[in-house]
Formats: C-alpha cells, sequence, structure tokens
C-alpha cells in the first residue's frame, strides 16, 4: 500500500497567518498521523524547523502562480532552488488569474520553469482550479501535453468534481500515466456554493462524506498506469478548530485510506 502524504497547510485554523509555533504543530501533527511526506506551501517551509527530526520530508513544493504572464524566470528559480534545498520531486504551478491572456504564451513561461525544475530532478504539475483561467482538466492538458513528462497535472479531487461540466472520465483516460504526478484527495459536499473559492478553502469534506467517486478516479487512474505522489489536502478549519491539527491530520488520513488513496 501507498504512502498517503498531508499538506500541512490543512492543518491550521488560518493557513495565511499561522505563526511558527502554528506551522511547526501541523508538522507534527502529520508526523503523528503517521505520515512521513509533506506538500507544503514555500512560504511556509522555513518555519517548520528541522522536519527530518520528525521523520518528515518535503515531497511537493506549492505554488509557482506568476509564470502565466511576464518574466518567468525570477519566480523559477526561486521556487526550483527551494524545491532542490529538500530534494522536492514535485513543484505545483497554477494560476489564481480568471483568465489566460493568451494560452501559448503560458505555455511558453511554463516551459521555462518545467525545464529548470527538470535539470534539480522535479516535475512540475499544473494544478487546475473551477475558478481560474485554467479551469478543467482539458485546459490543463492542452496547457501541458506539448512539454513532455517532467510536465503533469495535479488532480484534486474536490476539484474534479468542482470543474465546468463535471468529472472528465473519459479524457482523464487519455492521459499518459506518467502525467498524472500528483493526487490531492478531499471530498464535495452534493450542492456546490455560490462562492466556490470560498467552499474550496473552508468547507471540504472528508473522503467518503461527499460526492466524489474515488473508486471511479483511482480506477481510471490504475488503467492508465499512474503512479502519483498522493496527499490529502481537505481545507476545513472547523475540523481542525474542533478535533485540534493531531486529531484532524488523524481523521483526514484514515479516511484517505478508507476511500483506497493508499492504494495508488
Amino acid at each position: 500500500m501507498g504512502e498517503i502524504g498531508m499538506c500541512t497547510a490543512t492543518l491550521l485554523e488560518d493557513p495565511m497567518a499561522a505563526g511558527p509555533d502554528e506551522l511547526r504543530g501541523a508538522a507534527e501533527a502529520a508526523a503523528e498521523a503517521g505520515c512521513t511526506e509533506l506538500s507544503v506551501w514555500g512560504f511556509q517551509l522555513a518555519a517548520m524547523g528541522d522536519l527530518d527530526a520528525l521523520g518528515l520530508r518535503v515531497a511537493v513544493v506549492e505554488a509557482a502562480m506568476t509564470w502565466p504572464a511576464g518574466d518567468p524566470k525570477p519566480e523559477a528559480d526561486q521556487i526550483v532552488s527551494l524545491a532542490a534545498s529538500v530534494g522536492a520531486s514535485k513543484i505545483v504551478a497554477v494560476t489564481m488569474e480568471p483568465t489566460l491572456p493568451d494560452l501559448d504564451q503560458a505555455r511558453e513561461n511554463l516551459a521555462v520553469l518545467v525545464d529548470l525544475a527538470a535539470s534539480a530532478g522535479a516535475q512540475v504539475c499544473v494544478e487546475f482550479l473551477p475558478w481560474s483561467g485554467i479551469p478543467d482538466l482539458a485546459t490543463a492538458w492542452r496547457l501541458v501535453e506539448p512539454l513532455g513528462p517532467d510536465a503533469g497535472v495535479l488532480l484534486d479531487t474536490w476539484h474534479w468534481v468542482r470543474q465546468p461540466g463535471g468529472p472528465a472520465v473519459d479524457l482523464l483516460r487519455t492521459i499518459p500515466g506518467e502525467r498524472i504526478g500528483y493526487v490531492q484527495v478531499c471530498d464535495a459536499a452534493a450542492g456546490a456554493s455560490d462562492d466556490v473559492l470560498d467552499e474550496a478553502m473552508t468547507s471540504r469534506l472528508l473522503p467518503g462524506e461527499g460526492v466524489v467517486d474515488f473508486a471511479e478516479v483511482f480506477a481510471v487512474l490504475g488503467e492508465i498506469g499512474a503512479s502519483p505522489f498522493v496527499a490529502t489536502e481537505i481545507f476545513n478549519p472547523g475540523l481542525v478548530a474542533e478535533q485540534g491539527p493531531v486529531g484532524a491530520a488523524m481523521a483526514m488520513v484514515d479516511a484517505a485510506t478508507a476511500c483506497g488513496a493508499g492504494r495508488l
């Protein structure tokens, strides 16, 4: 059975404002829940202290965000240097902007990050966000397909359900498995919120509590031979407040395991 990693930002009641003690506590909670590999927001990494002492390694650094427009080199240099310093094998790339002004230009800029990351032994995984200029799997795949296997896709199961048009099962079946580099496991309620960004950051559910068809997703990933890094990403500050970081981390790992994520 495969390792299930942890996105440490989800163990914080307010991930954007967390201080060093909270960040260290999130890492400690992940370790106590049995995780050994983390996906970490780059700007939070230094405050977590010595992760080796907790038996933890950073597998993923998140996230390059400004690459679609302008000069991609400064951001690429910074995030690849950070990933190389901790031995991360994945770098996440997203856009929070509502549109991509020019898909071809965005791809050229992404290629700068991809080439630099490859030289450091890391795959860049583009995450599609329903409210963004990369709203769905189809757009993410159009963006990365010509760039080769060093450019992959991040499949977040909440975004998978909330993407325009819903789950793109037929498209996923056509993507080579090596190009699905990272899977984030979480669940979504039956009815989408009017504020999809707020829902994404505050109201995700534990796997098995919502509408994601994990059996179908994992079966298709198996069919295409995907062997991604897998981590929980369940943004639900109410759960953290109620159970504490350790209790929340354990609940996340237990639910992800029960839904079959450890078999990917």
